[in-house]
């Protein structure tokens, strides 16, 4: 029998999946020259209240009932070869960069598998799956925008790909790194897993970097055309920006063995001002964790030691960072068994669980003293990302968070409920933001505290207490603060309002007090059961939100694009997006007008998207050299034994 590749076979259900729900149309209906201005046409602009659109007729040719985002959560087709696109609308003549995003790439993986039949070995077919929209072998888009000609051009690849052959020969995920992945059942044993997870090592084509993908400026310093994916992990994934040929991967504690952990998270800071790359690294022990800030610069490219906060394990997904702190927040998701799932398992939903009656922790990091100084808390609550951070005249700092009251919504990511179509509507974000009021006062008194403490032995210590919750008895003077000093004072939330999801706010504003942030939302009048609008908000809520949305189509991350000239206009610029198209089951890239989401331009894709919670990156800059096809060699990795 002939054999038939993967990309084919992908090819031939989404063909048999589109024939099974085609009924006949009219001739004029099916050109395909109409298909952008009636994809523009279905789209619209609405109002704070997207109930009062007028309802719009959906496409004849597909069956209703199949139409739906759960057709963008299948393995992709790459687009290896670079291809022109076709622009409808007109681009901003100074948007001329490339657009990175992350999508997932290979959701599941078909292997031979050996059985016994009635005594007799037989072959049969079985598929691996991961289990999380966060777990997959990762595909990187890149788009060449050119807004002087108004040109477009598009290309795909998945970097991890010989990770798809490491599946199906082991039957199951083996990953380098413990609780790496979100959720998902690895089919191997525990002996196996420890083996797999005892070293740090990765390889280029092996390791999914699928979190995020940036362009570093100290990793750029030297005139490199590079771009970098992160993951869960704490590795990082070059690719020559010019073809996406892997250039390597590294962990952190490889660019300095001070970067100690097998965590690290995915949005790493980069300060223009200081010229400084932040991130941290978690190295888990029992019930506690040390998260390690670090910073690198192009003169110190090993980098440099900023502090070290020890706290509760927990999922951290994004920290904030200010011209003056860095903030660490670290919400009760837990694990419950002393840490030792998170610390050999596989999964961080199997590992931890969220405490609700436990606190949320805020720990106030100065940059300039390079160390821990202040610790908030306030009540429990769950976070992916930060939307912002910024201080004010007064010293007090304050933190916008895209926020759940708890960890339902990772939950409700996980492949398993995604696809139900009977679970409910998914848990929508509050914009939240949070006072830590008089810092450095907070600041000081912790250091007094512990001066007066300092020298104080065991038993003046306990008198001291007892003479605190004592009442009316006299006596000496022992050195402890008059107040309850070790109390921790509360994080206050100032305002709530309904969020997005994966905020992006004008990059100029990170650290800075701001007005507005654009992200995914979900509309009133839809199921609720995947974000399927844009929505830029008001900050401080005096604006009403405007909405994005075209009928049955699901965005992916909205990033925001400044002009290169500086505006005063803080919504000056554009907002960049991947959608999902599931009445035509194909994708576009549409690019909005910040200010009021109006459509400027959009090109529909040569192959689908998946759907993808990841972050992208728009580098501006000369795109002359185009997209040069990348030429097939075997990098070191590849060529060696993987055993």
């Amino acid at each position: 029998m002939e054999e038939v590749s993967e990309v084919e076979v992908i090819k031939m259900e989404d063909a048999s999946m589109v024939a099974s729900t085609t009924i006949p149309i009219e001739a004029e209906e099916a050109n395909p020259e109409n298909a952008p201005e009636t994809l523009a046409q279905d789209s619209a602009v609405l109002p704070a209240n997207p109930a009062t659109l007028e309802a719009t007729t959906a496409p004849t040719h597909f069956n209703d009932v199949e139409v739906t985002f759960h057709k963008a959560l299948k393995n992709a087709v790459s687009t290896e070869i670079p291809m022109d696109l076709e622009v409808t609308g007109t681009l901003p003549e100074w948007l001329t960069g490339f657009h990175y995003t992350l999508s997932p790439g290979i959701f599941e993986v078909k292997y031979p598998k050996m059985v016994s039949v009635h005594g007799e070995l037989q072959q049969e077919t079985r598929t691996f799956s991961f289990g999380h929209w966060f777990d997959n072998i990762p595909q990187v888009n890149q788009f060449s925008f050119s807004g002087s000609n108004n040109t477009l051009k598009y290309r795909s690849t998945k970097p991890a790909h010989r990770a798809e052959g490491k599946i199906r020969e082991n039957q199951g995920y083996l990953p380098n790194q413990p609780s790496s992945t979100f959720r998902t059942d690895t089919n191997q044993s525990v002996f196996a897993r420890f083996l797999s997870t005892s070293h740090s090592e990765g390889r280029p084509s092996l390791e999914p970097c699928g979190a995020s993908i940036e362009v570093l400026p100290p990793f750029n310093a030297d005139g490199r055309r590079t771009v970098y994916c992160q993951n869960y992990a704490n590795q990082i994934l070059e690719l020559n920006s010019d073809n996406l040929d892997k250039g390597g991967i590294l962990a952190w504690d490889e660019v300095n063995p001070l970067f100690k952990g097998s965590q690290a998270s995915p949005h790493s800071h980069y300060d223009p001002v200081t010229k400084e790359l932040i991130n941290f690294t978690m190295e888990n022990g029992y019930q506690s964790t040390q998260y390690h800030f670090f910073s690198i610069t192009e003169k110190e490219p090993h980098g440099s030691m900023i502090a070290t906060v020890t706290a509760k394990t927990s999922h951290v997904h994004s920290f904030a960072v200010t011209p003056r702190y860095i903030i660490l927040v670290v919400s009760p998701l837990n694990p419950s068994d002393g840490g030792m799932k998170y610390s050999w398992g596989a999964s961080i939903l199997d590992a931890l669980s969220f405490k609700r009656t436990e606190s949320t922790y805020f720990y106030v990091i100065s940059r300039v003293k390079r160390r821990h100084i202040a610790t908030f808390k306030s009540e429990a609550f769950f976070f992916f990302h930060h939307v912002n951070a910024f201080e004010d005249a007064e010293d007090n700092v304050y933190l916008d968070f895209s926020l759940y009251n708890d960890d339902t919504i990772a939950q409700q990511l996980s492949m398993s409920a995604l696809l139900d179509r009977t679970s409910p509507a998914l848990t929508k974000p509050e914009f939240t933001r949070f006072e830590l009021a008089n810092v450095q006062a907070e600041a000081q008194r912790v250091e007094n505290y512990h001066a007066a403490t300092s020298n104080v032995n065991p038993v003046d210590k306990l008198r001291g207490l007892m003479r605190r919750v004592s009442v009316g008895h006299g006596g000496p003077s022992y050195a402890v603060p008059e107040k309850n000093s070790n109390a921790i004072p509360p994080a206050t939330r100032i305002r709530s309002a309904p969020g997005v999801e994966m905020p992006r706010i004008n990059p100029i504003y990170h650290g800075l007090d701001y007005k507005y942030t654009w992200g995914v939302g979900i509309r009133e009048d839809s199921d609720g059961d995947m974000w399927d609008c844009i929505t830029k908000l008001s900050v401080k809520g005096d604006v009403a939100p405007i909405v994005w949305s075209q009928k049955d189509c699901y965005p992916s991350e909205a990033i925001f694009v400044p002009p290169p000239v500086f505006d005063q206009n803080e919504d000056a610029g554009v907002v960049i997006s991947v959608v999902y198209n599931a009445a035509a089951h194909q994708s576009f890239i549409i690019v909005l007008d910040a200010k009021d989401l109006s459509e400027k331009a959009r090109a529909v894709l040569p192959e689908v998207v998946p759907l993808s919670f990841t972050n992208g990156c728009f580098a501006l800059g000369d795109v002359s050299r185009g997209m040069q096809e990348s030429t097939p060699t075997f990098s070191d990795d590849e060529a060696e034994d993987d055993d």
